[in-house]
């Protein structure tokens, strides 16, 4: 459940997808129960698997399902920037 095409996960989209199935993997959830949570239907989580491309309000209603929250975070850079008070400079 976990596998989707890429392995390097170095895709956000996919990668997002991965975390979120392995919450659900390790919820035991199967995938017509996570569709179901998150109100899909199992053939449009399965387009998504296959696929590894979806909407954002898709990856954020799968998140929800399994108790994950969507986040925008800065890089490592910026964020040191931002706490060295430098952030616009």
């Amino acid at each position: 459940m976990i596998n989707l095409k890429s392995p390097s996960n170095s895709d956000p989209v996919r990668s997002t997808l991965n975390a979120i199935l392995a919450a659900a993997d390790i919820r035991k959830l199967k995938d017509k129960e996570l569709a179901q949570l998150a109100g899909l239907r199992p053939e449009t989580l399965s387009r998504m698997k296959t696929r590894g491309t979806a909407d954002f309000t898709l990856i954020d209603r799968l998140a929800r399902a399994v108790g994950l929250k969507l986040a925008v975070v800065p890089d490592d850079d910026q964020l040191e920037r931002i706490q060295q008070g430098r952030f616009f400079t």
